[in-house]
Formats: structure tokens, sequence, C-alpha cells
């Protein structure tokens, strides 16, 4: 599902022409298929696809967007047929009919903080599925499990679990590192946070360059990777953001919060890559409700987040 339309031009334009044209529109080059995505204060969650293709007419150029686009970026795709129409020629067909464009929802103003809050909770659905996609594809038969205790091994599947809890582990970082530019973009302590920084000289090259955000050059100063840390550099952008208060009531009737499931895995992590320790009775059960509760405990910060500033919450799980 998403937004398709397609600008049949004239054949009289080279392919030399047509290329150069969509490339200065913005788009990566990638075979017959290209590219636009903008980094632009979160405006754009996915850019446009566009791809190329013959008939016996002439050139046929189909652009697409997915259903859960950004305004920003359907509203890029109806600039992208108008230009290909304007100044190559032809005509073009879109879902709403011949040479009819896109309507899009403008009405929503939302701010830089909002929408890379969103972007940032967003781009988490993948990155989950990519764990549980890793973990359903390997089969260990039950009785190399029971040889392996037996030695005192770690079987495959415990190996496994051990290495996406890293994998795991930087999710949660990265997630609360990008909500943290998102928040920091827009917040009244931004002044005093700068000027507290201790910024990496690279990164003040790459500020320089416009490669990153002095926001991001901040972050990147911190450690993302203790959860302790990480509620208090949010308590330092707005004290009402109290994660830890969000993750440490009762959860399914757990011994174990959400905020301290969040602490072990980050912990798990540092055991592992420092210390080479390996926990060998952690299985591939254990690590998938784990990642639920990582999904539950990301989507709680997210969803307070969304209630403190009175933003609108959009589930993406």
């Amino acid at each position: 599902m998403g937004y398709d339309a397609t600008n049949y031009v004239p054949k009289s334009v080279s392919k030399d022409k047509l290329y150069k044209f969509i490339e200065l529109l913005g788009f990566v080059h990638y075979g017959n298929t290209f590219h636009f995505y903008k980094n632009d204060e979160y405006k754009y969650l996915y850019g446009v696809w566009l791809y190329v293709d013959k008939d016996d007419n002439g050139w046929v150029c189909h652009t697409r967007t997915p259903i859960y686009c950004s305004e920003h970026d359907l509203k890029y795709q109806n600039f992208v047929i108008r230009q290909i129409k304007q100044y190559l020629g032809g005509y073009f067909i879109s879902d709403n009919g011949k040479n009819r464009y896109f309507k899009v929802d403008d009405d929503y103003k939302s701010t830089i903080s909002e929408r890379g809050c969103y972007n940032a909770h967003f781009q988490l659905n993948n990155l989950f599925v990519n764990a549980y996609y890793l973990l359903s594809t390997h089969k260990e038969d039950e009785k190399i499990i029971k040889a392996h205790k037996e030695f005192g091994v770690p079987s495959s599947s415990v190996f496994l679990s051990n290495i996406v809890t890293t994998y795991i582990a930087s999710i949660i970082e990265n997630y609360f590192r990008d909500t943290y530019v998102a928040l920091l973009t827009n917040s009244e302590k931004k002044e005093k946070i700068f000027l507290d920084a201790r910024i990496n000289n690279n990164d003040l090259v790459d500020i320089s360059e416009n490669k990153i955000s002095i926001e991001m050059a901040v972050a990147l100063s911190k450690s993302f990777q203790n959860i302790n840390k990480i509620n208090a550099y949010f308590q330092a952008i707005d004290k009402n953001i109290d994660i830890k208060g969000v993750l440490s009531k009762p959860y399914h009737r757990r011994n174990e919060t959400l905020y301290m499931t969040l602490n072990r895995i980050l912990e798990n992590r540092h055991s592992l890559v420092h210390r080479l320790i390996i926990n060998d009775s952690y299985y591939k059960e254990d690590i998938k409700k784990d990642i639920k509760s990582v999904q539950v405990a990301l989507g709680k910060v997210y969803h307070k987040i969304c209630d403190l500033y009175h933003w609108e919450y959009v589930n993406t799980f």
C-alpha cells in the first residue's frame, strides 16, 4: 500500500537527459532505481522512490511513497511528478487519476522535536523485526542443547541469544540518543547544555561541514550505555521527563521492572563486549521475552513524552 504515480515521458527525451534531470531533483541513482531523502529537521520519513522503465511510446517514470509517509514525503512526490511533466513533457497518472496530484493533509503543524521523537520511535519496528527474524531462522536439536549443558559449553542457541543482546542494547542506546537529540533541538535548556558539553574535535569538524548538528555532537559526547545516566540526561532537558519513574512501575506482576530490564540488558552487553562473559543459561525464549519488554519500555517512554508535550501519540509497533 502507498501512493503511486506514473509519468509518461516522450521518447524524444534522451536517457542521459532524463537521468540528469532526475538527479537534479535530488535523487540518488541505483541502476534504474532512484531514491530521494533529505535529513531536514525530520520532515521526511521515507523520502520518494522513483523507478525508470521504457515502453514503445517513451519513458515510464514510476514514483512511490509508502502509506505511512510524512506529509513532506508526499509533497515532494507531487513536486517531482509536476517537474517531470512540466520540463520533460508528457502526462502522469496517479492513484487519483490522470494529471491529478495527491491531496496532502498539512493542517497539523508539528515541531522539530515532535517529528524527531516520532522518527526515533518509528525506526524501532524494523530493528526489532531483524532480531526476531534472526532468532526464528536458527534451529538447534534439543539433544545437542542438552549435551552442551552437560559439558558446560554454551550451545549455539545460548551464544546467539547473548549476541542478539548486544544488538538490542544498541537499539536501546540509539533510540535514547536520537530522542535526546530531537528534544534538545527545541529545549529552553539548550544553551546551558551546549556550554557544559565536551564535544569531540572530529565532531566539531563535522559540524562546520554540516555533516551533523550541534545537538547530535552534544549527544555523541555522552554515553547512552547506562540507564541511570540516560535518565539524568533527559532530566537535564526537562525535569518532567522521568524515565526511571515511568519504567519503575509494576509490569505484569514481575519482580523485575522494565527499568531493571533495560539496565540488565545494557550490563550484559558490557560483560560480553568487555569481559567476554557469556550467560550460559540465556536461551532464545529468554531473549524473545526481553525484546518484547524493551519494545514495551521504549513505547512507554515515547507515550510519556507525547503526553507531556500534548503531541499526537502514534503506536508504530
